[in-house]
């Protein structure tokens, strides 16, 4: 099979501030655009390609003003139109005091008629090769349909851990964000400044990936209870809680500021993020279905000798 070679492209050219570079790729033309979201002529069709093979709709976190150099998509395209794109997540954690930076391989995608290629290998090699150089760690979540896939790019398969407690309900106030509403924006956006103080791996400086998440998904799960200051953004569905994240003082227990925005009087809460203390918690690996966590080897791989959950609003 043979792949282009950056060194024998036909020619690159820089418009609408992102760089065009045409490549061959199994003797066919593509052109090869970096962070095409910046691009009028091209964020569109990217778009286009991001919903027919996910169902995802990145426009309304685009419109927002939030999606900005934190995701970064290497996007192949023919005739105009994308056919295949591998992302990039820039995550910084905060881990054991140090600013830690990951790159996350994220909406790995080929359309249907362009698979079987070579184009989204050539993709992971482009992009492997690029941040593994600037980064401390390369990571990603694969689908069982690819397990055997990713191994063959260096990457090795690690376990994630969930932390869990039981939650009473407590009298208190809380009200639902309405991100509509730009002083609610504004709320959301300075409370995710101070992070989670309550997680041992911290997103530091993400906004752009969490507005994602609210955005798009999360929207109707988002709460301020001013008796603490604080932000929850968690889903229950009976009686069990989801919390993706708590943006507060970090002086308040976790249990205290789920019990307030509980809807029945006992529940388990399971977390999006590794508790500082963990004594009060359940502790198990997790098991999601249909997802694989795969982290780059040769580099630096906290999860093997630590039970960590990756903060769940880093992903994308």
């Amino acid at each position: 099979m043979c792949y282009g070679d950056k060194k024998n492209d036909i020619y690159n050219l820089r418009r609408g501030g992102v760089f065009i570079l045409n490549i061959l790729i199994n003797r066919k033309e593509y052109q090869y655009i970096s962070n095409s979201i910046k691009n009028e002529e091209f964020r569109e069709s990217y778009f286009n390609l991001a919903h027919k093979v996910f169902g995802v709709n990145f426009r309304p976190w685009y419109q927002s003003g939030f999606c900005s150099e934190s995701f970064i998509p290497y996007t192949l395209y023919t005739n105009g139109i994308a056919v295949s794109s591998v992302g990039v997540v820039l995550n910084n954690f905060k881990w054991g005091g140090k600013l830690k930076r990951y790159a996350q391989i994220s909406t790995v995608m080929t359309e249907s008629s362009h698979r079987m290629q070579g184009l989204g290998r050539w993709l992971l090699e482009t992009v492997i090769e690029e941040w593994k150089k600037k980064c401390d760690a390369v990571y990603l979540y694969a689908n069982d349909s690819v397990v055997d896939f990713y191994p063959m790019f260096g990457f090795m398969p690690v376990d994630e851990y969930r932390y869990s407690l039981s939650v009473t309900k407590r009298n208190g106030d809380f009200r639902k964000l309405d991100l509509s509403i730009q002083n609610d924006v504004d709320l959301l956006v300075k409370k995710h400044k101070e992070s989670n103080r309550l997680s041992l791996l911290s997103m530091q400086d993400d906004v752009e990936i969490m507005m994602f998440h609210c955005i798009t998904f999360l929207r109707d799960y988002i709460y301020y209870i001013e008796e603490y200051d604080a932000i929850v953004i968690a889903k229950q569905d009976g009686h069990e809680i989801f919390c993706y994240d708590i943006y507060s003082d970090g002086l308040n227990s976790i249990s205290s500021m789920l019990g307030t925005i509980a809807s029945t009087d006992s529940c388990t809460a399971m977390l999006g993020f590794t508790p500082k203390e963990a004594s009060a918690y359940t502790v198990e690996k997790a098991n999601e279905g249909n997802t694989t966590l795969f982290v780059l080897n040769g580099m630096e791989n906290i999860l093997t000798e630590n039970k960590i959950t990756l903060p769940f609003l880093s992903r994308a």
